[in-house]
């Protein structure tokens, strides 16, 4: 899943935009963790653009596989200097890896109520999550059938379902004889709008939907809460618009607006107060903020900040490993800076338990969630949290399947994730390799290398599972991570003439073994390396620590009230 803006970011990065419009996609990025996310991930490697793209349709393994994905795109030539685009936004940001490759699907059930609202079209596509089926299934899905049709094309807008904190869209593009047309996300150019009944901008900024093929149908989905955070400011009534500038390989001018009633979904939202606070034993401080509860999802808004104490740690880290951030010069996005972003990232994995004791949701920022497997009824959403001004905390949303009114509850912290310098350096014999295993063990880390091979083209290229792009080298491994480290990154490698590369982790599985200690298996591939050295080093400058001591639980009813 990706945003919308990311054609635009596209052009920002290649210096494409002008200062306003510049402007307007940094306030944008600030805000928006896909687009961190997709900056973060073309900061650190040595590619071009096409990873900047929306997918057509959302794999049931992307979660696992997002880490990688993205780090397997071709490498062409001549390679622009698009660094020197990057930095305004990145040093804004300053959010790490982990925050956004936790947005997932929880499969679908099937309700009891479902035949109730059996002609929703959303309940017929697989790929929607629970949250939106429950809202249709309530009453909440607007049939919409309208449609706008240039070049023989036809864009028609079906379904909608919203209330305060979501949009989904449900839309099909056909040709003049009916036939469907694949929404194609490279090409294809389709924005939203909102506006009052009276022409009021609701989303001056723009930007912040996705979109994917979901079966037959063309999906858009939209976390509405962004711009309207507080119920109070969400008119009855909302003008929306969906509008395309090329569809088909065809430029045209499509646009379809639609009234969408959010006076019923507004009056069952209710929003219960928790104000409850813990500090952890590593300098963290996380507060449950509030539980905004609306149709699709109950939305926890918790406030993740640091402590005097884990500030005065991260400075002593910074001081040890030279990662003291000075003057930031243009076109110049340093080491310091990039460890910086991973500092603030603060990830967390929680249970809900009913009065009963049963687990009715469980939420975790683990990059891989079979470690823990406690995900239960999540809802996809993509604009999960927004860095502190000062840097040094973050407030995040986390979405699940809508709680039921009047009832009591308890959230119980299951992890904390946290980032720390690594030690890791091992020198891999590239002949020896050639011949035999080779075990590399250091810093609690023990890696097993199982052989050694030169892609030596450009193109497109399936090795194993796993398709590559680009010169460079394969080299499989098992490992067996430190005790308490659960995910590992910014790899490089060294040659003998000092020559650095970039080095990706490919087609990873994650699993626990029975010493709890996270075993990974996968393959190393050295970006660019078009010989074969004697040796190569190995080394990863920062890591995820996973802890679970610890010890907060806090009851909660959901109230059947729409104040706020």
């Amino acid at each position: 899943m990706n945003c919308s803006k990311t054609e635009e970011l596209r052009k920002y990065l290649t210096g494409e935009l002008s200062a306003s419009e510049a402007r307007l996609l940094e306030r944008h990025v600030e805000e928006c963790l896909l687009c961190q996310r997709q900056m973060m991930e073309e900061e650190d490697s040595s590619e071009e653009f096409p990873s900047l793209h929306a997918p057509s349709a959302l794999p049931t393994d992307f979660t696992a596989q997002v880490m990688t994905a993205l780090e397997q795109v071709k490498l062409p030539k001549p390679k622009p200097d698009w660094k020197k685009r990057s930095v305004n936004i990145l040093k804004k940001t300053a959010l790490a890896v982990a925050s956004v490759t936790a947005i997932i699907t929880f499969g679908s059930m099937v309700s009891p109520t479902f035949a109730s609202y059996v002609n929703s079209v959303i309940q017929q596509i697989k790929g929607v999550d629970q949250g939106m089926k429950q809202a249709a299934e309530n009453g909440y899905a607007q049939a919409i059938n309208k449609s706008a049709t240039d070049q023989g094309i036809t864009l028609v807008v079906k379904e909608v379902v919203a209330d305060p904190a979501r949009m989904a869209i449900i839309a099909n593009i056909v040709d003049q004889n009916g036939k469907r047309i694949p929404f194609d996300p490279e090409k294809d150019a389709l924005s939203l709008t909102y506006k009052t009944k009276s022409g009021e901008d609701l989303n001056p900024g723009g930007g912040g939907y996705s979109y994917g093929e979901e079966e037959e149908y063309l999906v858009v989905s939209h976390d509405i809460f962004r711009f309207l955070k507080d119920s109070k400011s969400l008119p009855d009534e909302m003008i929306v618009g969906v509008e395309a500038s090329m569809l088909g390989g065809k430029e045209g001018s499509w646009k379809v607006e639609f009234p969408v009633d959010m006076k019923k979904a507004r009056a069952v939202a209710n929003y219960t107060e928790v104000g409850q606070k813990y500090m952890t034993p590593h300098g963290i401080q996380i507060m449950l903020q509030n539980i905004m509860t609306v149709p699709s999802t109950s939305m926890m808004e918790m406030e993740i900040n640091w402590t005097k104490e884990r500030e005065e740690q991260i400075q002593k880290w910074k001081e040890q490993n030279g990662w003291i951030v000075k003057e930031p010069k243009t076109g110049v996005f340093t080491e310091a800076e990039r460890m910086e972003r991973y500092f603030i990232d603060m990830g967390v994995a929680f249970q809900i338990f009913d009065e009963k004791g049963n687990v009715v949701a469980g939420w975790d920022d683990a990059m891989h969630e079979e470690l823990n497997q406690i995900r239960k009824n999540n809802v996809k959403h993509s604009y999960r949290g927004k860095v502190h001004d000062d840097g040094k905390g973050v407030t995040k949303w986390n979405g699940i399947t809508p709680l039921a009114k009047d009832q009591t509850y308890k959230l119980k912290m299951h992890s904390l994730y946290l980032y720390e310098p690594s030690q890791f350096q091992a020198t891999i014999p590239v002949d020896t390799l050639l011949k035999d295993k080779v075990s590399l063990t250091n810093n609690d880390s023990t890696y097993t290398l199982t052989g050694f091979t030169l892609k030596t083209t450009e193109d497109e290229e399936k090795i194993g599972n796993e398709t590559y792009f680009g010169k460079g080298a394969l080299i499989p491994f098992s490992a067996i991570l430190p005790e308490g480290i659960v995910y590992t990154t910014e790899w490089s490698a060294l040659d003998e003439s000092k020559q650095t590369y970039n080095v990706s982790l490919n087609g990873t599985t994650y699993t626990r073994g029975k010493d709890g200690r996270v075993h990974v298996t996968g393959t190393f591939f050295i970006r660019d390396l078009e010989k074969q050295p004697k040796e190569l080093k190995l080394s990863h400058p920062i890591q995820q620590r996973q802890y679970q001591d610890l010890n907060w639980e806090v009851p909660f009813e959901t109230s059947n009230n729409a104040k706020r």
